[in-house]
């Protein structure tokens, strides 16, 4: 992730696999799946985009009342965790990006 709005992948062994751009502002964090077939987003833009790692296209976005400011996959990437500046913290079935809960509390 960077401040100019981009997601850049690069190969265990050092070669470049694109730059991507989705987001409207910048991306905070990026986390790979537990399988490596996709890789989350969190930008200031109040998003979390999942992108297939072999087309680096987007393939589903999801929306926070503010900035995310992390990201994460548990162990068998049956969810995703999102963080923002809102006091959240959502938890996300990333097949179907429905809101499985909200942790509230946070400042």
């Amino acid at each position: 992730g960077s401040y100019d709005l981009t997601m850049r992948l690069w190969t265990p062994d050092g070669h470049d696999r694109g730059t991507r751009r989705g987001h409207n502002d910048y991306v905070r964090r990026v986390a790979w799946s537990p399988d490596g077939e996709f890789v989350a987003s969190a930008s200031e833009d109040k998003t979390v985009k999942i992108w297939n790692v072999k087309t680096m296209e987007v393939v589903c976005s999801v929306v926070h009342s503010d900035a995310v400011s992390t990201v994460a996959w548990n162990h068998d990437g049956s969810l995703l965790a999102s963080g923002s500046n809102d006091g959240t913290v959502k938890l996300w079935d990333p097949k179907t990006m429905k809101v499985m809960g909200t942790l509230e509390g946070h400042s």
